[in-house]
């Protein structure tokens, strides 16, 4: 079901067990639903699965979230893959964070430049 306000283009949209390829909206409200694509100034979510986020806030609980771009994350018992936030509160658990992902752009940094060191001194 969605809710559509005409004045300026904005939308507002509630999802409720269903599985979205992508969703543009004001703001968007998830329960148990699935989004590939999701971009909106706001989002709340709840038991839910999203790919990639971008948002300036988003609440979720119980849910899952593969890259997140966001000014404000609030995660309770929720786990994101990336997530860039300059502001997180809550129970979340995220497997690549800003430090994490440097570290791995400088660990592959770091390995190219060995490996072609060796195949150079081969020659």
């Amino acid at each position: 079901m969605a809710e559509n306000v005409h004045e300026g283009y904005e939308a507002s949209a509630r999802v409720e067990r269903s599985a979205v390829r992508s969703l543009n909206a004001h703001s968007a409200s998830l329960e148990r639903s699935a989004v590939q694509r999701l971009a909106s100034e706001a989002v709340t979510a709840q038991h839910s699965a999203m790919g990639v986020v971008h948002t300036s806030t988003l609440e979720m609980q119980e849910s899952v979230a593969g890259v997140v771009f966001g000014d404000y994350v609030k995660a309770e018992n929720s786990s994101i893959a990336l997530l860039i936030a300059p502001r997180v509160s809550g129970n979340v658990k995220a497997v690549i964070t800003l430090p994490v992902a440097f570290a791995f752009g400088f660990g592959y940094f770091f390995a190219r430049r060995l490996t072609a060191a060796a195949f150079r001194k081969r020659r």
